[in-house]
């Protein structure tokens, strides 16, 4: 066989693997994604188990003290969260109605006004363009969703525990493990995979729950219904790159357009959660977050797409650390580097 046809095979191969990779990922992701979930939970609330550890508090005492530390916030956090959502998916059909009296005033200015400027725009109806009906249809399943995944969230917490009880080990078990000349590579890379992944979600995570905080308290001062569940949903939604933060605004201010007769609180709503995106986003995320992953623009939109469709907006927010953790393998492996290359959004030498 030629060179050239080893390469065909090898790039047709390639696209094979892929394809069942995807296939895996899909099929297995209710095992998965709890999985994934639980190993990035896992690099947030390792510091703790660590400190402890560094105060001669015994291993087990140690995971207690977190577990119960963690399960009393999710579960806190959760019932409260659970509650808003259920109030909500009870109040849809009355936002239904207010969405569908919206459309029809909007219809009836737009004709008013193409007909003075000697427009026809008969059938370009707002009203007809929306189906009200399926618009309520995807917020209550949506919210259904939502709530499946926090009953499972348990599911979670105990993977989370188990393997904060291996915290601090991988790295030297490897260097037992391997012959001394893959050992040191190997465990080197479990380091910076670990010193990466941990500093961008610590990091993350402290501007979401900022991020998240200031629009609850936001739009609780400016009088806008279930506040509590928009700030959750920008905490969630700002861990997803680019897209995120405009979603964030986007639900706040479409339900105070339909909970306010005028609109002053809208117009109030969207100025000040933009500019709070925008500093939190642009100026404090920077200055917080000493490094970079290093990873290439387009990359990013492509893993969010990919890993989106995937696994859903969970997938979406798992997209940039899981990208990240195989650009650093790739990093340490010979015959990968050039893939880490590809992937580095750095200026080429």
């Amino acid at each position: 066989m030629t060179n050239k046809e080893q390469n065909v095979s090898t790039v047709f191969l390639g696209i094979l693997t892929l394809i069942a990779l995807g296939t895996v990922l899909v099929l297995m992701k209710s095992v998965l994604l709890p999985l994934v979930l639980a190993v990035f939970l896992s690099y947030i609330f390792k510091p703790i188990v660590l400190y402890l550890r560094s105060k001669r508090v015994p291993n087990v005492i140690a995971l207690l003290v977190v577990f119960l530390f963690i399960s009393g916030l999710f579960f806190g956090l959760g019932s409260i969260i659970y509650s808003s959502v259920a109030t909500f998916v009870r109040e849809v059909p009355k936002y239904q109605d207010r969405l569908a009296v919206l459309l029809t005033n909007s219809s009836a200015w737009l004709q008013h006004t193409a007909g003075q400027l000697g427009f026809d725009v008969t059938g370009m109806s707002p009203a007809d363009v929306i189906d009200v009906g399926s618009v309520g249809a995807f917020v209550t399943s949506s919210a259904g969703s939502f709530l499946t995944l926090l009953s499972d969230f348990f599911v979670v917490i105990l993977l989370m525990f188990f393997i904060l009880a291996g915290s601090g080990t991988l790295a030297g078990k490897v260097e037992q493990a391997l012959a001394e000349r893959h050992s040191q590579a190997v465990a080197a890379m479990i380091r910076t995979i670990d010193v990466k992944v941990r500093q961008y979600l610590i990091a993350k995570t402290l501007i979401s729950l900022a991020t998240g905080a200031l629009t609850t308290v936001t739009l609780l001062i400016l009088g806008v219904d279930f506040a509590l569940l928009w700030g959750f949903l920008t905490f969630l939604l700002n861990f997803i790159p680019n897209i995120g933060s405009i979603v964030a605004v986007f639900f706040p201010l479409l339900f105070s357009l339909l909970q306010f007769d005028t609109l002053a609180t809208p117009l109030l709503v969207l100025v000040i959660l933009v500019v709070m995106q925008n500093l939190m986003g642009n100026v404090i995320e920077p200055k917080l977050m000493a490094f970079s992953l290093d990873l290439s623009p387009l990359l990013v939109l492509i893993a969010l797409l990919l890993w989106g469709w995937l696994w859903g907006i969970w997938g979406m927010i798992l997209s940039v650390p899981i990208m990240s953790t195989i650009k650093i393998v790739c990093e340490n492996i010979d015959g990968l580097k050039p893939i880490a290359v590809l992937m580095s959004g750095g200026k080429t030498r």
